[in-house]
């Protein structure tokens, strides 16, 4: 098939995970981009998060695997335990011999800086505080306008700039708009030099732990530090002054005073906590398309997806890789094809997921005691028979950069 024509060249929108890794991914096929992130540098960098096997696998055809799990630490197990810390289930987090890499937890911050070095070694940039305000189309290509007054032209666009995307508003004005989920997010980072309750098994473990008070998940981020995440159901999101005024202090005492009853080592997270951050937890209702004329949504732009699933990154970096090998693959003015592909390819996948995302933060309700203890039984019971299963369907999809479309 005869490739894109070598003047082609892809805006990209947005400078996270799958902007970064799409640009890594075109510049590998030859491709020529160029990305404008709305932020300054790190300006929206602060949580941390897990790469499921199936991401470490995008990371490994980049060639980053190695430098992403020396930074961060491997999740070699998932463990389940009630508010007392009695494990209600505990099993190995997928397979190196099944599924080609494990699952490694670490700062958003890590992952973001291993991404732009690798893009500087390939002489790549990203411009910042360019934030998308028009896109204009004609049958020559498409040009992005920024805020600042600043005009781009290329083939086409991507639009990777997150679930507050105004590239999805651009486009799809009538399309749905991030949705609260009805759950709020707490987290932090603590030394794992101060928190000698914290176990080895812990350490290698993705640990969830379900109590009366809400739920608390935490683990071993790399870099000598552990991470911790609450997720805790509410009738309204935070507001933007109640973000912006987040403080150490505040996030500690509130946390302090639900979790005090829970098992070690999750009051001494809390304490030893550094860094903190709050989050409304969003997802967005399936669109209709993720692609328009010269215009194609991915990662969160596209199908913004709850962290309970797990699998927030590693769907972005799915998405970088597959559109790569699709434009790879492209013949000259076949981009529309590639767009048509791509989402007909990814959206059962995807859309699978945001479901699950949804379905597993309705477990973390807050229950009385009795209905726990029920949910705990049930636990016990079904996720040693399914979740297994669904490792297959999650960790097990691999990309072959060798095949051709």
């Amino acid at each position: 098939m005869t490739q894109l024509p070598t003047s082609f060249h892809v805006l990209i929108a947005g400078g996270g995970i799958s902007g970064l890794s799409l640009a890594l991914f075109l510049n590998k096929a030859g491709i020529s981009c160029s990305i404008y992130e709305a932020y300054g540098y790190k300006a929206t960098i602060g949580a941390g998060f897990n790469i499921a096997p199936n991401g470490m696998n995008v990371l490994a055809a980049l060639g980053l695997a190695e430098r992403v799990t020396a930074a961060g630490a491997v999740a070699e197990d998932l463990c389940m335990r009630n508010g007392k810390g009695k494990v209600i289930a505990n099993l190995p987090n997928g397979s190196v011999e099944k599924y080609g890499q494990q699952g490694v937890s670490l700062s958003r911050a890590a992952l973001y800086d291993i991404l732009l070095q690798e893009l500087k070694e390939q002489g790549l940039t990203v411009q910042y505080q360019k934030r998308l305000c028009d896109i204009r189309e004609n049958e020559d290509g498409v040009t992005a306008v920024f805020t600042d007054g600043t005009r781009v032209t290329g083939d086409i666009l991507i639009g990777a700039d997150g679930v507050h995307s105004a590239a999805r508003q651009l486009v799809f004005p009538e399309a749905p708009t991030p949705a609260f989920t009805g759950m709020k997010n707490y987290g932090g980072f603590a030394p794992l030099s101060a928190l000698p309750e914290m176990t080895a098994q812990e350490i290698n473990s993705l640990n969830f732990t379900f109590g009366n008070n809400g739920f608390f998940g935490y683990c071993a981020a790399g870099n000598g530090m552990a991470m911790w995440w609450s997720n805790l159901p509410s009738d309204v999101p935070f507001t933007k002054e109640e973000l912006d005024s987040t403080t150490v202090e505040e996030v500690k005492t509130l946390m302090a005073d639900r979790y005090k009853s829970y098992h070690a080592p999750v009051p001494a997270l809390i304490a030893q906590t550094e860094k903190v951050l709050k989050v409304n937890v969003a997802d967005i209702a399936s669109l209709a398309s993720w692609h328009k004329g010269r215009v194609l949504l991915i990662g969160d732009a596209a199908h913004a997806v709850s962290p309970s699933a797990g699998q927030g990154a590693s769907m972005a970096l799915e998405d970088a890789m597959y559109l790569g090998m699709l434009l790879r693959d492209a013949g000259v003015g076949s981009y529309a094809a590639a767009f048509r592909k791509f989402e007909a390819d990814r959206k059962p996948r995807v859309e699978k997921i945001v479901a699950e995302g949804r379905r597993r933060s309705k477990s973390k309700t807050i229950l009385r005691p009795w209905q726990a203890k029920i949910r705990d039984w049930m636990m016990a019971i079904f996720i040693p028979l399914f979740v297994p299963k669904n490792f297959d369907f999650l960790y097990g999809y691999r990309l072959d950069w060798q095949v051709k479309y």
